[in-house]
């Protein structure tokens, strides 16, 4: 074999393995990104997850303070308010477009609350929605539950107001056993809170070091790569007449 062909040979097969690489590199780039997809969506997962607890948590403080209010003074218009809570939550109303901010205090204070009313949706098909994993979902519902049987409880304090036992019923919302019940609710929310966390951190450092990893292999890939496609032009270069070769 002449030169040459040696040349000729040394050239296909130096860019051969450049485009090969350059193929790994595309693909390990694919990798890369698709670990971070999984990455953000599980981030997105989390931030759900502490949306949902935390709009579960005021909504039982929402309709703590109402009840406390009507039993205090008597408006009528904080018992009805009571009752619009629980059927927001349960989908039996309109939700406001905005309720996941500030609402309740704007209400309360006589302002206009932002946002528009939106189609009913109860908290436990928002849930659903949010893709939580199963044991946040399971405490969250256990916290709901728990709190709608404190809200019935809220509701004997509100008749025995309704009924002029205003001394009872401030008893009522704020004894042992309410206390007791209020608990009962933040718990769950509580332990949710921790397992989102804790999975959270374990799926995303796990991900993590897979994307480390497919990015260094991409880094020398294309290091290769390029150093490949370096000693490639440069026998061309030789090869060329009066490059070297003659």
């Amino acid at each position: 074999m002449n030169d040459l062909s040696k040349t000729r040979n040394t050239m296909v097969a130096l860019f051969a393995a450049a485009a090969i690489l350059g193929a790994v590199s595309l693909a390990l780039l694919l990798v890369s990104m698709g670990i971070g997809s999984k990455m953000w969506a599980r981030g997105e997962s989390s931030v759900q997850a502490y949306a949902m607890a935390d709009g579960l948590r005021q909504t039982s403080d929402d309709l703590t303070r109402m009840a406390r209010l009507y039993a205090a003074t008597g408006d009528e218009r904080y018992r009805e308010w009571f009752q619009e809570i629980l059927d927001i939550r349960h989908g039996d109303a309109a939700r406001p477009t905005a309720y996941q901010g500030i609402y309740w205090d704007f209400v309360v204070a006589g302002e206009m609350p932002p946002g528009d009313a939106g189609p009913p949706q109860s908290l436990d098909d928002l849930m659903a929605e949010a893709g939580l994993e199963p044991e946040v979902m399971a405490l969250l519902l256990q916290s709901e539950n728990n709190s709608d049987a404190l809200a019935e409880l809220e509701a004997d304090a509100m008749a025995a107001a309704n009924s002029g036992d205003l001394e009872g019923a401030r008893s009522i919302l704020n004894g042992a056993e309410y206390h007791r019940h209020k608990a009962n609710i933040m718990r769950p929310i509580n332990d949710a809170l921790i397992a989102t966390s804790v999975g959270t951190a374990m799926d995303i450092g796990g991900y993590y070091g897979k994307w480390q990893a497919a990015t260094y292999a991409l880094v020398a890939a294309l290091a290769v790569s390029i150093l490949l496609g370096i000693a490639g032009a440069a026998v061309a270069l030789r090869a060329r007449p009066g490059g070297g070769n003659g």
